[in-house]
């Protein structure tokens, strides 16, 4: 069977450092057994397409000098086709770009760690813990994945993760790595710190290809040559794995470095280096689970101690389970789920299709009106809400067998909005899917609020609605039965 492709969409350079190509690669590793992966960037240098060839089947380079929303007109013309999903992961693909591609696209994810932006995406992948909902400005179809167990790590270091956590070496070594580029040359900093701690007979540092800073750490490294000093430059995804496992202890910058360290090696010390790093350095030392760099002179018992280590490690394996690609494949296998989806009007032929699925038991008990419906009563009703041009009658197929329905019928406070899913296609996450479904079809046309009823006690149709950016207006009462109202304005 002919794999379906992913597109991803990021960039990476001297200046701005690679971390968002090598986490774009390291989802496709994690996804290219199911997927023909495409990699789109602008420019790329000889160690990127390297790195990029190892995992993707193609890469498409497109010139720096056109703008981005541009850029993304030609792209949706050349490379993306309707059944792409499309992976972008950059600060510079705003609303507008999302958009574009989304309209050519079958699905649009973004990666995101700052939420800056409005989002038109699909989807949002944010690996960061200490994230609300509430932060982020989206569509009310645009689904979030948020926090650790969504973390983009590559396969190695999630595999790492399920052992045990404790270094394989008894002495003081230690791990330091600032990221690829470190302008603010950390990398030193951390080293200096190192120095004045007693008992380390190692230290590996690793530094990307353009680390402007060399010749600076060469001349600390000549004068303390009763330390093993060594420098590491383009080390492959094993090499590094192989140095952070044997470390005690680690100094990284809060960024994926710092992740795949805490899947891998001792214990953590960090620098936030940029300010794009916050939100992660806060949660690492929110939970425990890493030390500012600064205090590592206070933390000598937890170094020298089996007992507080175990209970470190212990602790930092509930947020670095290993089980992220897990749930990363999780994801696409809903998107998966929802190819094959068709949205139509309803049609007279679909009377006693309707009929059926309105007096089916389950429907009948989370409804208002309870009682059963005569198919004489269904027979008139049905035909006028055809004729009638205040509602609207959806009926949502899968590889041309219906699954379910959506109707909206109009009112002076907007459009009030019901939905009932086929008793076989129960508990397999179609609800959301459907109601997503119709009313991006009314949105073509009607830009009115749209207006939720459910029982408070039917919780699947409740969480579809919270899913789908609804508000919970307000409570009310029928028959001393509690019913929730939501909202979408």
């Amino acid at each position: 069977m002919k794999k379906h492709r992913i597109v991803f969409r990021a960039d990476g350079d001297l200046i701005a450092g690679y971390g968002h190509v090598i986490r774009s690669l390291s989802l496709a590793s994690i996804l290219k057994s199911k997927y023909h992966c495409v990699f789109i960037i602008r420019e790329p240098d000889q160690f990127l397409k390297q790195e990029i060839e190892k995992i993707c089947s193609e890469i498409v380079e497109v010139p720096k000098a056109v703008n981005y929303n541009k850029e993304a007109s030609q792209i949706t013309k050349k490379v993306i086709n309707t059944n792409d999903i499309v992976i972008l992961d950059g600060y510079h693909f705003d609303s507008k770009y999302q958009l574009i591609i989304k309209k050519s696209a079958y699905k649009v994810v973004c990666i995101d760690d700052i939420y800056d932006r409005h989002f038109t995406s699909d989807i949002v992948i944010n690996h960061s813990e200490g994230i609300k909902e509430s932060n982020y400005s989206r569509e009310f179809y645009t689904k979030l994945y948020l926090g650790s167990k969504y973390a983009i790590l590559r396969k190695s270091f999630l595999t790492n993760a399920k052992r045990e956590l404790i270094p394989e070496t008894s002495e003081q070594h230690v791990f330091i790595s600032m990221g690829g580029t470190d302008q603010k040359n950390f990398t030193e900093k951390a080293l200096t710190l190192c120095l004045k701690q007693k008992n380390i007979t190692a230290i590996d540092i690793v530094v990307g290809s353009f680390y402007a800073h060399l010749e600076e750490l060469k001349v600390i490294i000549s004068r303390n040559k009763n330390i093993k000093i060594k420098i590491h430059s383009n080390l492959n995804e094993k090499e590094i794995s192989s140095l952070m496992k044997k470390s005690t202890f680690g100094i990284c910058s809060a960024s994926t470095v710092s992740y795949e360290y805490s899947c891998t090696g001792g214990i953590l010390f960090l620098y936030q280096t940029v300010s794009n790093q916050k939100k992660i350095f806060e949660f690492l030392i929110k939970t425990g689970s890493a030390f500012p760099a600064e205090d590592l002179n206070k933390k000598s018992s937890l170094l020298n101690s089996k007992k507080l280590k175990t209970e470190y490690f212990n602790l930092r394996k509930h947020y670095f389970s290993g089980n992220s690609a897990e749930n990363l494949e999780a994801i696409f296998s809903k998107i998966e789920s929802e190819r094959g989806i068709s949205i139509r009007k309803a049609a007279i032929s679909d009377l006693q299709i309707y009929f059926k699925w309105a007096n089916d038991p389950e429907v009948r008990h989370n409804s208002i009106n309870t009682s059963q419906i005569s198919l004489e009563g269904h027979n008139k009703w049905f035909k006028l809400k055809l004729k009638n041009k205040t509602s609207i009658l959806y009926v949502i197929e899968k590889s041309g067998i219906a699954i379910g329905q959506v109707r909206l019928d109009k009112d002076k406070n907007g459009w009030e909005i019901d939905y009932s899913i086929a008793k076989q296609f129960r508990g397999k996450g179609f609800g959301e899917i459907i109601l997503r479904n119709a009313i991006l079809q009314f949105r073509k046309k009607h830009m009115d609020k749209i207006i939720g009823k459910v029982k408070q006690s039917n919780v699947p149709s409740c969480k579809v609605f919270d899913n789908l950016n609804f508000v919970k207006s307000k409570t009310f009462k029928i028959e001393n039965i509690v019913y929730n109202m939501y909202t979408l304005e």
